[in-house]
């Protein structure tokens, strides 16, 4: 029997209670269309601000995220007409079955994970990440609800009950506010430990105290998952307790590098029950799915096999903060076109394209090492999932430390840069006559320039100080030609012949500097010491 109707909606069964008001499924009358309901009470202090956090959350647009369709005010109370999903909240789920399967548990923090990606993208946080706040669909498919509400609603923090202090970062119970996105990646860590364990990761010794808490999260270490669940992958302990790691900063960078290393330990799990779980990823279709095949009769037509080439990509070496990209060949070998999708990636590489369609296709590898905090030899795999197969794609990467800041080389590059303007300063400071012999000092310039350009090269320098030398270089040696050519024929002018057997003699030494560029400190003592002797060439014959 349906409830008394409010508004334009007809108010048919409680969905659930909270603390700030009742979740209803109703039926839209004008749309006509079932929806959530959630009928809010908000002081009249907070009514404008709490509007416009509704606004932002109308923005939000995502698979893993319910969808707000509108927010009215009748009779004082906000009416929130939000995507009905039917199934039940993770709370619930876990209140029935205690733990679930690492498998499962992983498909639903990653999910998660994706729905926070999107939202910190678009600058906006949840705040209350907890079990009551992940909905389930009968299909598998994640939904978050109430983004954003904790702190217009007062749901999260303290006032949220002895229920939320499990899920708060300990940055969460300062005094001042610390608090940013990286509290939502520690209440994911908390609600996986919870999937996985059935158990909380931190125990208080006075449930309903927030002071007993921060000193339960601030102290306190969770046990191992294997005294729990003696099968759970090394590797996802590993993901979990950076994801718990008391300073926000040691924790992944964001939501979507969380879910890749999630994604690389769902893919390392066996098959469950003789079947085969091809896991694909939200960000490439807008949901996951969990596709299965049984070991009977297949469901589908035979999966492609695939070939890559090279069969093994090595990214590196390869400067702290700089990319690489390589490009890897995959190409069906039964004349199909392959429908893979990719499923395990390292965190500092990105992949293009995730989904693969054709008989043949190429595959960009960027290696991003921004995202790598230590030096040395990276080894990992790409992995996708073409129906009940996978293709591996091996990837090495060698993480040199960075180049080095222009305040560690000035030392010695200011004085170097200096000693390739000392001819031109002599022609110009030591003779009435410097114009004759300005296209020597210019060369001269133009081709110690060039000796630099080389030991930027072989010192490995950053791009601004290679341009630099670059920039002098071809300044002094175009300026060159134009003076030979108002001299005349260089064969016919005593300072163009010169210029003709210096250009030949450097050209000689450039051209060795080029085959031993790596002994870049040997060759700087050299320039200069050709500075010196250059100009002290030049004002003997001036």
């Amino acid at each position: 029997m349906a409830l008394s109707p409010i508004g334009k909606y007809e108010r048919v069964d409680v969905l659930g209670y909270g603390a700030t008001g009742i979740v209803y499924l109703a039926w839209d009358t004008l749309l006509r269309k079932q929806v959530a309901l959630k009928e809010i009470n908000v002081q009249a202090g907070d009514m404008e601000r709490f509007l416009e956090e509704a606004r932002l959350l109308d923005r939000l647009h995502h698979p893993n995220i319910v969808q707000v369709h509108s927010v009215d005010r009748v009779d004082g109370k906000i009416l929130i007409a939000m995507e009905y999903v039917p199934g039940v909240n993770l709370q619930e789920l876990l209140r029935q079955q205690g733990k679930l399967p690492v498998s499962q548990a992983l498909d639903i923090a990653i999910q998660v994970l994706d729905a926070l990606d999107y939202a910190h993208q678009n600058h906006t946080i949840h705040r209350d990440i907890k079990p009551g706040n992940i909905l389930i669909r009968k299909d598998g498919v994640v939904k978050l609800v109430d983004f954003g509400l904790a702190t217009i609603l007062g749901t999260g923090s303290y006032a949220g009950g002895a229920g939320t202090y499990v899920y708060m970062a300990p940055e969460d119970f300062e005094e001042e506010e610390h608090s940013d996105y990286r509290s939502d990646l520690w209440a994911v860590g908390v609600t996986l430990y919870e999937m996985v364990t059935g158990r909380r990761p931190f125990n208080a010794a006075n449930p309903k105290n927030p002071f007993s808490w921060q000193e339960a999260v601030q102290k306190q270490q969770p046990p191992p998952l294997q005294e729990f669940v003696p099968d759970a992958p090394v590797a996802l302990q590993t993901v979990i307790d950076r994801a718990l790691a008391k300073r926000k900063e040691e924790r992944y960078a964001t939501a979507g590098e969380f879910a890749d290393a999630l994604r690389k330990v769902r893919a390392l799990l066996p098959a469950e029950n003789g079947e085969t779980i091809a896991f694909v990823s939200s960000r490439a279709y807008g949901v996951q799915q969990k596709q299965k095949h049984a070991g009977g009769a297949p469901q589908s037509p035979q999966p492609s096999i695939a070939r890559v080439e090279p069969k093994e990509v090595s990214l590196g070496p390869v400067r702290q903060g700089e990319r690489c990209v390589a490009k890897v060949s995959v190409r069906s070998t039964n004349r199909k076109p392959l429908d893979a999708q990719l499923v395990s990636q390292p965190g500092w590489l990105h992949v293009h394209p995730t989904v693969l369609r054709r008989k043949q296709q190429v595959v960009t590898l960027t290696a991003d090492t921004s995202m790598v905090s230590a030096q040395g030899k990276l080894v990992d795999t790409v992995q996708f999932v073409n129906g009940g197969h996978r293709i591996t794609i091996p990837v090495q990467l060698e993480v040199l430390p960075p180049r080095p800041q222009f305040g560690q080389v000035a030392y010695w590059y200011v004085p170097l840069y200096i000693a390739c303007l000392i001819p031109l300063f002599t022609v110009v400071l030591g003779t009435a006559q410097w114009a004759r012999w300005m296209p020597i000092g210019l060369e001269l310039t133009g081709l110690l320039g060039a000796m630099l350009a080389l030991i930027t090269v072989g010192a490995q320098l950053r791009s601004g100080e290679q341009l630099g030398a670059v920039l002098l270089m071809l300044t002094g040696l175009s300026a060159t030609g134009t003076y030979l050519g108002v001299l005349g024929e260089p064969q016919n002018h005593p300072q163009g012949r010169v210029a003709t057997d210096l250009l030949t003699t450097m050209g000689a030494v450039l051209l060795l500097q080029v085959f031993s560029a790596r002994k870049w400190k040997w060759w700087a003592w050299v320039l200069v010491g050709l500075s010196l002797t250059l100009s002290w060439g030049i004002t003997s014959m001036m």
